[in-house]
């Protein structure tokens, strides 16, 4: 076991050692193809742009390979690029941005293709047209969360410990290539994405460079011994707006928190209801957008609330700034998000929209 004082002290990582020390192999010098997108990625390719700086006899030049620009916004009028093509730029990096792969040929010269969190799969032809096939680096302790969102789905879990991997790349399936090598890595009750994100690209851009290094993705492939608890393969689905959905009949308190913190942007589209009609339907299915961080308030005398039977209630707190909502979970606890916005009203300006709405529905009352 390696142990190492991790990111704010509270990282220990685990190397599954191979059953003999592996040889260093040789090979021709990489020319590699680099397929990446977001902020996990972007740590493996610094980390190999600084093996090229280095060792020229191991990486003789680096393409990188990503998704195309996108219209987003209202009336798609802004650009967004993923984050990795500014980095290639900066890196100076050949840049190549296609949306399929399907008639895609890469340049000839490459002779090893490395994805890290690429989003497409990287067709067998292409894998078999480079010498040394494909690396790729993964964000959980496979076969456990494959997929396309371990990390999210490892925290909502409330995983108390992940991982990355670094295997071979599959031709025609995700995350089933031959495991090189795994790094356990604690993370306690770290929920912050970005942080999780900053330890994860960390230990897999040490885990790619090594395999680098030592040829790892040469065959014959090292066999690991097996590890000291078995993990059942299980599958990460993507992230959809439907996961930010409170589903104030099933969340508790603590379920609010751990989604803004893991995912972030909640919403619902009962709400504005509650506010209208005291709960009736009052016809409008309008968006509630909520913004974090989120504060758990415990119950306390005296307190006004609309309905205690009934979660998701709001509630007013008239605080010295100004009238703030809370609401009520279904452990009887309370949530009060930082921000409020009401789908067709200015941003941020939902506290004041719906306690003015609950105001006058009392007051009819």
């Amino acid at each position: 076991m390696l142990r190492r004082s991790g990111y704010l002290g509270r990282t220990i990582t685990t190397t599954r050692r191979y059953s003999s020390l592996p040889a260093i192999k040789q090979h021709d010098p990489l020319h590699i193809l680099f397929c990446g997108a977001d902020e996990f990625s972007i740590y493996s390719l610094r980390a190999l742009h600084r093996l090229q700086q280095t060792r020229s006899d191991k990486i003789a030049s680096i393409d990188v390979l990503c998704r195309p620009d996108k219209r987003v916004g209202r009336g798609y009028k802004r650009t967004q690029s993923v984050p990795i093509k500014h980095v290639a730029a900066r890196l100076g990096l050949t840049l190549h941005q296609h949306d399929s792969l399907k008639d895609w040929q890469a340049p000839t010269n490459i002779n090893l293709i490395v994805a890290v969190s690429f989003g497409l799969l990287v067709p067998g032809r292409l894998l078999s047209a480079a010498k040394y096939g494909g690396l790729n680096v993964h964000p959980s302790l496979l076969p456990q969360y494959r997929g396309p969102a371990p990390i999210q789905r490892a925290l909502l879990q409330n995983c108390t410990e992940t991982g990355v991997t670094l295997q071979t790349m599959h031709p025609t399936r995700f995350d089933h290539g031959a495991i090189l090598s795994q790094r356990e890595t604690l993370i306690n009750k770290e929920r912050r994405i970005d942080v999780i994100i900053g330890m994860l690209g960390s230990v897999g851009a040490d885990l790619l460079s090594n395999g680098i290094e030592s040829g790892a993705f040469i065959p014959p492939f090292p066999v690991l011994e097996p590890p000291s608890s078995a993990r059942p393969a299980s599958y990460a689905p993507k992230i959809t707006p439907e996961d930010r959905r409170i589903d104030w009949a099933t969340w508790t308190a603590d379920d609010v928190v751990l989604r803004d913190e893991v995912l972030g942007n909640l919403w619902d589209s009962v709400t504005y209801n509650w506010c209208v009609k005291d709960g009736s339907d009052a016809g409008s299915d309008k968006r509630v957008k909520f913004g974090g961080p989120w504060r758990i308030i415990e119950p306390s005398s005296g307190t006004r609330v609309l309905d205690l039977s009934r979660p998701g209630c709001p509630e007013i707190l008239n605080e010295t700034h100004g009238p703030e909502i809370r609401f009520l979970t279904v452990d009887g606890r309370y949530v009060q998000p930082h921000e409020i916005t009401v789908e067709g009203k200015p941003k941020g300006g939902g506290h004041q929209t719906l306690a003015s709405l609950l105001s006058r529905v009392e007051g009819a009352g």
